[in-house]
């Protein structure tokens, strides 16, 4: 009995002691580099540039001498936000791209190629993405689709444009994604934000080791909660408005990235993250998890506030 209880124990730390050593060599050792110097760069582009995580990664990139192209809905928030970036950094030049990424038939990309043929841009981030909450068949198709466009085709069909632009011209660059911890276990009453976040994750890592030899870095980052917009979203979802309360400034996932970027591929950002990589991947097997949240979501007050078509039902 001793002698398996060590085999557990081994088995363990084996699993974990790895995993903490490269989250701290991201986190401690890697110190913030200037992108702009790293990769000889000019020009960045970030969507969902207009608020939260992707107005704090617009702000700490021009605050490094880059010119940034901004990629946003059409709306006040992008008015606002032209107006003010602009005012702080009367030094760099933007270019605004006002769309809508959930877009099915990829209208954005004519818009941003108008803005962007004239230029090299040598860093991505691909930032904009949102939630929808409650169970998967009671909210709209045309919803479901809208969100999983925003999240993953978005990403696929920008990340292609500018990574063969990159290619053609023989230049360095980075590619980032913003990913979610979510994505490291099944979601329930928001199915699809998990599923588009561990895509991107997957994606992110198989893109890092594809052009890893052509000098082109990928990283993608799994926020701790962050204070931002994405929160306009979480409807009844009580686990997002608590997520809320703890969460912090934006500016901290902008950090991460300059300092991450070239590093490492994945970065785990903030110690929520980091506990839940820790349980739900290295202490208890996904199956398993899988199997608790199945038996176990009826008697949760998410599932009962949102699963709407059982309520109409009973």
């Amino acid at each position: 009995m001793i002698a398996i209880t060590t085999i557990f124990i081994w088995i363990g730390v084996l699993a974990v002691v790895p995993y903490l050593a490269l989250v701290a060599y991201g986190a401690f050792y890697c110190k913030e580099q200037n992108l702009k110097d790293k990769y000889q760069a000019k020009w960045a582009l970030v969507t969902g540039g207009s608020s939260g995580i992707g107005a704090a990664i617009v702000k700490k990139l021009a605050s490094q001498g880059l010119n940034v192209v901004v990629v946003a809905l059409d709306d006040q928030l992008l008015a606002s936000f032209k107006e003010s970036i602009v005012q702080e950094f009367p030094q760099q030049s933007f270019r605004f791209v006002g769309c809508d990424l959930s877009d099915a038939q990829y209208g954005y990309m004519g818009k941003i190629k108008e803005q962007t043929d004239d230029i090299d841009v040598q860093i991505v981030c691909n930032n904009a993405g949102f939630i929808t909450t409650g169970a998967f068949a009671d909210v709209k198709l045309e919803r479901q689709m809208a969100n999983y466009n925003t999240n993953v085709t978005a990403c696929l069909t920008i990340s292609h444009h500018f990574l063969n632009r990159l290619l053609d011209n023989h230049l360095k660059g980075l590619v980032t994604f913003t990913s979610s911890s979510a994505g490291f276990i099944p979601n329930p009453m928001s199915s699809l934000y998990a599923s588009t976040k561990i895509f991107l994750t997957t994606f992110a890592a198989s893109l890092a080791a594809e052009y890893f030899e052509d000098g082109i870095d990928v990283l993608v980052v799994h926020p701790s909660p962050i204070n931002s917009n994405f929160y306009s979203n979480a409807g009844k979802m009580s686990a997002l408005t608590s997520a809320q309360k703890i969460s912090s400034s934006p500016s901290i996932i902008a950090d991460t990235i300059c300092r991450d970027a070239g590093k490492v591929v994945v970065a785990d950002q903030g110690f929520i993250t980091v506990i839940m990589k820790i349980i739900t991947t290295k202490l208890l097997d996904w199956n398993v998890f899988t199997e608790i949240m199945k038996h176990c979501l009826r008697f949760t007050g998410d599932y009962k506030a949102m699963k709407v078509r059982r309520e109409k039902s009973s």
